[in-house]
Formats: structure tokens, C-alpha cells, sequence
């Protein structure tokens, strides 16, 4: 048998399965740069989590299923070292107008068809890596991605400005709800006004004056402990409702709800493929530059498919590259995809032990947490 008979099938694992690579070298003085990232970057993504699970309409625990299956996934498949992988606001507005636009209004219709349009976005970015597609990154403009995504954050933070007040809206397009609710700042709620109007300021405060500080943590903590102190539920003050503690079940999302909305499924789809892959190849290469490595955009593409099909079918919902999480994971010292790995198991532990926490988190606090995120 010829050494190169020997070295090729180790060869073909590490390029399906980077990690396979990067353990097999990894130096322990690494270690702790990756282990302190990564419990950094959870305490980022979890609140952050819940406010994209709110944007998509799903209950708040799906979008933490879909943080953690997409940071362990990613670091298992994925070629750079930095990218923390995740919903995003962008993601979480695409499955929302994908909803809407099917008209689906059920709880459990919503979760599942969020979850379906994942999958599937999953298995395009599977295709594309099939046919070594990586090459259209450089045809796909940020502008035209940023300013879509833009005009999805304009129709999200009207859709939660009834969170802050209190109140009711009604109409079919944003312009409609906004005028609607202009017309019912008479009949606001005064406690519900209160909490959501210091929300916005403090969140938005806290990233004026000290940058630094993770505003979206300090508002969820913030706004259960105050809603602990001054009892909110007994003032009136609607609050998120239970949030289970538990690890994802596993399950294909109900393939007739896709089948019935088979044509918005599709573009939604391949709306969250292309956005999601202009933003991580983009983000994958500029870490890559920055520390001197190489990435390989086709099995950039392989991870992102591995990270969508495991959050369909764990119930969760888009993910892509986390522009703030990805460097928040830079510059606290990731070396490698432990960092990402660890992310992830402290959101799994976050969801065993802490999870009920979230069910006494007001919503005009949900309401400002969405709102700061878009």
C-alpha cells in the first residue's frame, strides 16, 4: 500500500469534517481564549435569541434551539475559526413575511412552517455545495441584501410598537399598522407605556454610553428583575408566557403545511439561502484574511446546509453568520470551533436549568429587545 494510499482517506475526512483537522492539532494553550469566547458569545446570543424568535412569530425557546443546533453544527463542518453561527434579525424577518404572506395565524402552524422553511433552505445550500456554486458569492451585492433587510427591519419595528403600548393594531401592509396605531395612543396602557419606553431608552442608552456592555443582556435582566420587584403581571403588564425548560425533539416539520404553501415556502427559501450565503462567505473570508488562513467557500456552504437541516429539524429557525457575535468571538480570543462548541452547550445548559426564567419577561421589554435588534 503507497503512503499516498495511506494519507488520502484521512485527507477526504478532514475536509468533510474540518474538525477532524483542527483537533487533531490543536494546541492546549488555546484552550481557554476558546472556552472564555464561547461562554461570551452565549451570554450575547441568548437574549439576542429570544428577541429573533419573537421577529418570526415562533415561541421564544425554538430560537434558542436554533442558536445552539447552529453553533455546534457549523463548528463540526464549517472552515473558519471565528464565525459564531446563528439566527439573525434579517432571517427572522424573512420567515415572518413568509408567514404572513401564507397566512398562516396558529401557534403550532407558525413554529412548524418556520422550521419547514429552514430545512429547506438547508438543502439548497447542500445543492449549492454539490455543484460548487461558492463562486456567486462575488455576483451577490451587500447593498442589495442590506437594503432589502432594511425594509424588512422598517415592516418588524412597526409590527412592535403595539408591545410597547399596550395596544391593538390592525391592516394589511405597515403603513396601514402604523397609522393604526397612531390612532390608538389615547387608549395606551400606563404601566406597559412605562416599562416599554424605558426599555428603548435603556437599551439604546447602554450602546451610546457604554458600548462595551451587552445592552440586550442587561435589558432581559433588567426587565425580570424589575418585573419581579414591582410585580408587572399584577399592574396589567403582559408578559412573555411560559417557556419551557428542555432540550429540541427531533422531527421533520409537517411536509403537507409546506406542500399547501409550496410556492412561498420555495422563494422564502431561496431568499434565506442567498442572504445567508453572501453573509457568511463574506464574514468567513475576512477573518480568514485577518488571521492568515484559508477557508473554503463550497464547504462553507456544506456547513451552513448542516446548521439549517439541524435546526428544522430540532424546531428552530433560520441561521446565518452573526456579524456582532462572530467578532464578539474574535476579539474575546477564539482560536478554533471550540469556542463555537461552547456557545452552543451553554445555550443547551441555559435551556435545561434557566429557560422558565424567561417566562416572567415582559413584553414591551421583548417589545425594545426586537426593536434594538433590527
Amino acid at each position: 500500500m503507497s503512503t499516498a494510499e495511506v494519507i488520502r482517506p484521512p485527507r477526504r475526512v478532514a475536509r468533510l469534517l474540518p474538525i477532524v483537522g483542527w483537533l487533531g492539532t490543536y494546541d492546549r494553550g488555546w484552550l481557554r481564549g476558546d472556552l472564555i469566547a464561547g461562554v461570551t458569545v452565549a451570554a450575547l446570543i441568548v437574549p439576542k435569541n429570544l428577541g429573533y424568535a419573537g421577529i418570526a412569530g415562533i415561541p421564544l425557546q425554538n430560537g434558542l434551539y436554533a442558536a445552539a443546533a447552529g453553533a455546534i453544527l457549523y463548528a463540526i463542518f464549517g472552515t473558519c475559526r471565528q464565525i459564531s453561527m446563528g439566527p439573525s434579525s434579517g432571517l427572522a424577518a424573512v420567515a415572518a413575511s413568509a408567514v404572513a404572506t401564507a397566512g398562516i395565524t396558529a401557534p403550532g402552524d407558525i413554529a412548524a412552517f418556520v422550521a419547514g422553511i429552514t430545512l429547506v433552505s438547508g438543502l439548497l445550500f447542500l445543492l449549492l455545495a454539490i455543484l460548487r456554486m461558492g463562486w456567486i458569492a462575488q455576483f451577490l451585492s451587500r447593498a442589495v441584501v442590506t437594503g432589502f433587510l432594511f425594509g424588512a427591519a422598517i415592516d418588524v419595528v412597526i409590527g412592535e410598537l403595539p408591545k410597547l403600548t399596550g395596544t391593538d393594531t390592525s391592516g394589511s401592509n405597515s403603513f396601514q399598522e402604523l397609522r393604526s396605531w397612531f390612532g390608538t395612543l389615547g387608549e395606551t396602557h400606563g404601566a406597559t407605556r412605562v416599562v416599554g419606553v424605558v426599555s428603548l431608552v435603556g437599551v439604546f442608552g447602554i450602546r451610546v454610553v457604554a458600548p462595551r456592555i451587552p445592552g440586550a443582556l442587561a435589558l432581559v435582566v433588567g426587565g425580570l428583575i424589575a418585573s419581579w420587584l414591582f410585580g408587572f403581571a399584577d399592574r396589567g403588564v403582559a408578559l412573555v408566557g411560559d417557556v419551557p425548560s428542555g432540550l429540541p425533539s427531533f422531527g421533520i416539520p409537517s411536509p403537507s403545511l409546506l406542500l399547501d404553501n409550496a410556492g412561498t415556502a420555495g422563494i422564502a427559501a431561496v431568499a434565506l439561502m442567498l442572504i445567508g450565503f453572501s453573509q457568511t462567505a463574506g464574514d468567513a473570508r475576512a477573518f480568514a484574511a485577518k488571521h492568515r488562513y484559508q477557508i473554503d467557500v463550497d464547504q462553507e456552504s456544506v456547513a451552513q446546509s448542516a446548521a439549517n437541516i439541524g435546526s428544522g429539524l430540532f424546531h428552530g429557525m433560520p441561521v446565518s453568520t452573526s456579524l456582532s457575535a462572530s467578532s464578539l468571538n474574535d476579539h474575546s480570543g477564539a482560536k478554533t470551533g471550540l469556542a463555537s462548541i461552547t456557545s452552543g452547550v451553554t445555550v443547551l445548559l441555559t435551556l435545561l436549568f434557566l429557560a422558565p426564567l424567561f417566562s416572567q419577561l415582559p413584553k414591551p421589554v421583548l417589545g425594545a429587545l426586537i426593536i434594538e435588534a433590527v
